[in-house]
């Protein structure tokens, strides 16, 4: 398995590990710092410190249309999630608000500084 295969779902399984709707797992606190540090420290690695390097063209075009597409789900989610909780309890979560916010203004600063400085 390569790099690309394994740390998504390794990052995916750590993050799916704090979903416990029934509280069948019902860890202590100690699990949950150690989960939430194994999960930080794994997503880092993956989203900051490992590189990708495109050597030629198609590779560049692939890695765009991935970050385009995830970014495209990423925001429709959001706004999906702020309707559903306008909706059933008419009041919509602070942080969910501001991820949205800060992934569109980072959206438009790149764009534009792809077209006047690049």
């Amino acid at each position: 398995m390569s790099k690309h295969t394994l740390l998504p779902i390794i990052v995916s399984l750590l993050a799916l590990a704090f979903i416990d709707p029934f509280m069948y797992w019902m860890p202590s606190n100690a699990t949950w710092i150690l989960l939430g540090g194994l999960f930080l420290a794994t997503s880092v690695y993956a989203f900051f410190i490992l590189t990708e390097n495109a050597n030629d063209e198609r590779e560049v075009i692939i890695r765009a249309f991935a970050d385009r597409v995830s970014s495209l789900i990423g925001m429709s989610l959001l706004v999906l999630v702020i309707g559903c909780q306008t909706f059933r309890s008419e009041s919509v979560s602070t942080e969910i608000v501001v991820i949205l916010v800060v992934m569109i203004i980072s959206k438009f600063i790149a764009h534009w500084y792809a077209v006047n400085k690049m």
